[in-house]
């Protein structure tokens, strides 16, 4: 996060016809059917779509990963989103688990939002809803322990409504606003497990909210036909029906799936396979063109520095965002409006920034709450590299320039801070430490290792980690396999300690 689509076509199948007619009239309160078709187990195979074909073999790694299969009505006058979930989890503890929680993102008293479970059901057995944590927690009791290495599944029943106009109150992410419908983590999501114990902590709004594992998505949403869905993932069958538009969409691997309605025009282009479209405003089309182009430039030169990025489709839509500039999803970006009427070089190092994060964060995952360093340092380090290679030297070493000079800043008031350390111990330096420091380590190990065993550490970091998640001890392990060397007073003095280092 920065702080302040052309789908393709299939032939129309008889179930997705079946979904139109089901959506239209499901009543939000109706108790979930395990034997609906609507709500099938997903299929794998469908995934391929989501992914360039150099990487449909990442599908072999799909045991590894939970699925979600969803249905659901949006209305984007009443702001909400109705409908049944389905998730196939398996237990990949070493212990029987007894319960299974769930984050329900619109109850943060940040989001000025509401998500409601209104029914579960485990492999067919009706069970309670509990809420824990002033309701940020759904917590579900199994009715048998599940062992070790078995899978079970959850249907839930949820409806979530967003604010209107809040994006000077609230998150935008999750606000409706001139035009557009943010729908951010709207959906339930399956609590991680580190380590065999639940992390349920509820996470400050001061960093990034969302810490997930990857997953599949097989999402069905039904929607006014005047309105375009905007989602993680890809289109791979459409449905008119007079006023309504059913289309099912496929995430492939990714820790979330994001949707955005909205009425705007659209622009696209293509790099390197994957499909690139930029929503606006009519009267900021020069500035949706130059959303485009630079979210163009930085998809091209991150795929040869860190590698490829292996979706299909990458979206960046214009939002009323108030408290922040840019803000990543897994394949989908919302950019504060404000940008596209100013000055573009602002504009575009945002975008360049929120496209890194589809590395740094949606392919590689980290902490965010825990260890905010890895993706938002690195990421604001990926601003250097990108002015390198579309700007010059000396636009590079302006942005370096702007670190250092944030960063000295909070050392100079006594606010310096090692990088591994939680959000919720930076106070009054998260930037400084989190954005400005992480990006200057980067540029010390640069430094310190040399050209090309950094350019091998950012290629094996990546291959080594994408779909997982890192730690800080990661980035040294990979960092000492590049160099082969021992960087153990490096890690020391700017990771664990805030020792006065020497900076780049």
């Amino acid at each position: 996060m920065q702080r302040l689509s052309i789908a393709r076509a299939w032939s129309v199948p008889l179930a997705l016809i079946v979904v139109v007619v089901w959506l239209s009239a499901m009543p939000i309160h109706a108790a979930p059917n395990v034997d609906d078709p609507l709500i099938a187990p997903l299929d794998v195979q469908r995934q391929e779509a989501a992914l360039l074909p150099a990487f449909s073999a990442d599908l072999d790694a799909a045991e590894q990963w939970d699925r979600y299969t969803v249905s659901a009505r949006i209305d984007p006058e009443k702001r909400t989103i109705a409908g049944r979930l389905r998730l196939e989890y398996t237990n990949r503890a070493a212990d029987p688990l007894d319960r299974i929680y769930f984050y329900l993102f619109p109850n943060l008293p940040e989001f000025g939002g509401r998500l409601d479970i209104h029914s579960a059901a485990v492999d067919g057995a009706s069970v309670r809803v509990h809420y824990e944590s002033n309701r940020f927690l759904l917590r579900l009791d199994l009715p048998t322990p599940l062992p070790s290495g078995a899978a079970v599944e959850v249907l839930l029943d949820f409806s979530a409504t967003a604010p209107l106009d809040a994006s000077q109150r609230y998150y935008a992410a999750f606000n409706r606003e001139r035009g557009v419908l943010a729908l951010a983590s709207a959906l339930p999501m399956a609590a991680r497990r580190v380590e065999g114990a639940w992390q349920l902590t509820t996470p400050l709004f001061r960093g990034d909210l969302v810490t997930s594992d990857t997953a599949l998505y097989d999402v069905t949403l039904a929607i006014p036909a005047a309105w375009t869905a905007v989602t993680t993932g890809t289109a791979i069958e459409s449905q008119n029906d007079g006023a309504l538009r059913t289309t099912r969409f496929v995430s492939g691997p990714q820790r979330d799936f994001t949707i955005v309605l909205t009425r705007f025009p659209a622009i696209s282009t293509e790099v390197d396979g994957t499909r690139i479209t930029s929503y606006f405003r009519p009267e900021h089309a020069e500035g949706g063109r130059a959303a485009l182009d630079a979210a163009a430039n930085a998809l091209r030169v991150f795929n040869r520095r860190f590698g490829p990025y292996p979706l299909t489709e990458l979206d960046i839509v214009q939002i009323d965002a108030r408290k922040f500039f840019g803000v990543e999803y897994p394949g989908l970006i919302m950019i504060d409006r404000l940008l596209y009427a100013g000055e573009r070089e602002g504009l575009e190092i945002i975008v360049a920034h929120e496209v890194a994060h589809q590395w740094w964060y949606s392919l590689v995952g980290n902490d965010v709450q825990n260890e905010a360093w890895l993706d938002e340092g690195l990421t604001s380090f990926a601003q250097v590299i990108y002015q390198e290679e579309i700007h010059g030297a000396t636009a590079a070493a302006r942005e370096l320039d702007g670190f250092r000079t944030t960063y000295l800043r909070a050392r100079q008031a006594g606010r310096d801070a090692p990088l591994r350390r939680p959000v919720s111990a930076l106070r009054g330096n998260y930037t400084a430490i989190a954005y400005a420091k992480g990006a200057l380590f980067f540029q010390a190990l640069r430094i310190r290792i040399g050209e090309p065993a950094f350019d091998r550490f950012l290629r094996d970091y990546y291959a080594s980690f994408r779909y997982r998640v890192a730690s800080s001890d990661d980035v040294r392990v990979v960092a000492e396999r590049a160099c082969a060397c021992d960087l153990g007073d490096f890690y020391r003095d700017w990771v664990l300690t805030a020792a006065p280092v020497t900076l780049p």
